[in-house]
């Protein structure tokens, strides 16, 4: 389309090329309009015919609910897209680092396994870690339930 208007304005048919343009976005406009008006019969439609079903009111209630929901979503997304540039690239940055210690992680996991088949106490590190963890959780439900 940028190409189209820059050789209309070389050759000097731009005028011609904005009244074309002009009138296809009229004709776009009216487009929308009545792809609006379809979508909203159609919903209007769905709502009469559910009201049959259901009853007027759960259908209501029903539609109420959707629309909260999608206008949760769209409140989700602008929040999403008002953050700016530099918080964006902050939380990309932390993806990277979290998938490179993810891959380091799984890179380094035949040397373990082999340390571990070489030294079996090692494999009390985290058993006895487990367990305290474990000793700890059920001694502070038990103290939160006696009080």
């Amino acid at each position: 389309m940028v190409l189209q208007l820059i050789t209309r304005l070389i050759t000097g048919e731009a005028g011609t090329y904005f009244v074309r343009m002009r009138r296809l976005a009229g004709l776009y406009a009216v487009m929308a309009l009545f792809g609006l008006l379809t979508a909203i019969f159609l919903i209007l439609a769905l709502f009469i015919f559910l009201a049959e079903t259901f009853g007027a009111l759960p259908t209501a209630l029903g539609f109420a609910g959707v629309f909260l929901l999608v206008f949760v979503v769209f409140w989700i997304m602008t929040i999403m897209v008002q953050r700016t540039p530099s918080r964006r690239a902050d939380d990309r940055l932390q993806r990277d680092v979290a998938s490179i210690a993810g891959v380091a992680a799984l890179t380094n996991a035949p040397l373990l396994f082999r340390s571990i088949r070489r030294n079996k106490t090692l494999l009390l590190v985290p058993v006895a870690g487990a367990t305290g963890f474990a000793l700890w959780r059920a001694i502070s439900n038990y103290r939160d339930r006696i009080r």
